[in-house]
């Protein structure tokens, strides 16, 4: 997709919502043979051994079932004859051999039971039949990137067709926050380890302004204030993320059931576990603000030098709960709401569906809105965007009432960063600081804080 000078091209994302509402409605999907959830694997390139442990476990915990079942149902036969029969005393040691058996077999019910909920929990999303399988798909821009000068045939061979503008001089976020003396790192790292920092000076308003700002302009489109608790109970991670994604990634507080919130979703999403919403009340909007904090385990050696991946960030966060047939509106609204963010602060981007294998295992769909970073020739990732289907809402058991229908009804969940708040500065510095060596604040930042321009400290 080509783009011109003033144009502001996204398209719109289909969004097609499966019968089957997600790999956690098993019931729906036993009757399909589980095909959309292979479908998911090949799709996700996963080992399909996984899927296959829980559906042979599924049945081994089935087959208990009924045995359990068939067992109270004999207890009952034989304690209703009891008292009738002339021969109690051979009905009674029947009973008793009855309840121990029931008594064992209650036992290795419990063992099947939690580990197919284990299995369970660990399964990746179905995945939207308009997913890419190979590589992203890109369906819009918005802003003319610019482009370091002696790097303009890079530029035309990474995206061709694509307009952009000619800068004599670019800097990295790194160097920039060091030559404008915006953070310490080596006294961070010093005091807690990699991956932290003090932020000092200008960036510390900057910060505060952004939060603030895309906030207050979520909640001005009728999106609900949160602030959540930035500890919470492993339940709620179990419910709001997959487990490999809680394992490797989340702090834990020693000697308590209480871990540090990677991203306010997982809150917000558990604000309204075990209710039942009225359909009216739908859709229901949420903007969260909260620091984030994450292991990032894997991630060594990656982009960690700045401010652009940390183990502590801040981070305005959009969430929905939805009907099914809502779907599709609200994920381009959440879309749309960071573009617009981004544009706001003078970040050209790009949104790109992302293929089915890099997606989050709790993704039937996801969408990176990507900034352009001028000293790396590129766009990267700002910010994600993932409708989850019933996923979430079976696990946190959050439903709807339908009038007419006696049976109330699983609702849908979309998750949507707002602004990642260090690493969008970190890019609009990028996009931000001029030819002469000063940073032109964006004016909706230079309305909070009074400052208009930043100049390296020499």
């Amino acid at each position: 997709m080509a783009i011109r000078k003033g144009d502001d091209i996204l398209s719109k994302i289909a969004v097609q919502v499966p019968e089957e509402g997600s790999s956690m409605e098993v019931n729906k999907l036993r009757r399909l043979d589980f095909s959309p959830v292979y479908d998911a694997f090949k799709k996700r390139h996963m080992n399909e051994n996984d899927l296959q442990a829980f559906i042979q476990k599924d049945v081994e915990w089935r087959k208990k079932l009924t045995e359990l079942e068939n067992l109270r149902a004999e207890k009952n036969r034989i304690s209703k004859q009891i008292s009738k029969s002339e021969d109690r005393e051979a009905l009674l040691a029947e009973a008793k051999d009855i309840d121990e058996k029931r008594s064992k077999c209650e036992a290795e019910q419990r063992v099947l039971q939690s580990e197919r909920e284990s299995l369970l929990l660990a399964l990746p999303n179905l995945v939207d039949a308009g997913v890419p399988t190979d590589v992203a798909k890109v369906v819009g821009y918005m802003g003319i990137p610019k482009v370091g000068a002696g790097k303009e045939e890079e530029f035309k061979v990474r995206y061709p067709g694509l307009d952009f503008t000619v800068l004599k001089g670019v800097m990295s976020q790194y160097d920039i926050i060091k030559a404008f003396n915006l953070t310490d790192e080596e006294r961070g790292a010093e005091l807690s380890g990699m991956r932290f920092y003090y932020k000092t000076n200008e960036l510390v308003l900057l910060d505060l302004a952004l939060s603030l700002y895309a906030t207050k302009k979520l909640a001005e489109q009728g999106f609900k204030l949160i602030t959540p608790p930035y500890l919470v109970k492993r339940a709620v991670e179990e419910g709001a993320t997959s487990l490999d994604a809680f394992q490797e990634s989340i702090y834990k507080i020693e000697g308590e059931d209480l871990y540090l919130i990677p991203t306010a979703e997982h809150p917000i999403a558990a604000y309204n576990s075990n209710k039942v919403l009225g359909d009216q009340s739908l859709p229901l909007r949420y903007v969260g603000f909260s620091p984030a904090f994450r292991r990032e385990v894997g991630a060594h050696g990656k982009d960690t030098k700045g401010i652009y991946r940390n183990h502590h960030f801040n981070k305005v966060e959009q969430y929905v709960i939805c009907k099914p047939e809502q779907a599709e509106a609200e994920f381009n609204l959440l879309v749309q709401n960071q573009a617009e963010l981004l544009r706001d602060i003078g970040i050209p981007l790009r949104v790109a569906i992302l293929p089915a294998w890099d997606m989050d295992k709790k993704a039937m769909m996801q969408a990176d809105v990507e900034g352009w970073w001028p000293a790396q020739n590129k766009y990267n990732e700002l910010g994600s965007h993932g409708y989850m289907g019933s996923w979430q809402a079976t696990r946190l058991n959050i439903k709807y009432a339908v009038k007419g229908k006696e049976q109330n009804q699983l609702a849908h969940t979309i998750y949507g960063t707002g602004i990642a708040i260090e690493r969008t500065l970190a890019c609009m510095l990028e996009n931000s600081i001029g030819e002469d060596g000063v940073i032109r604040v964006p004016k909706v930042l230079s309305d909070y804080t009074g400052i208009t321009e930043i100049k390296p400290v020499h």
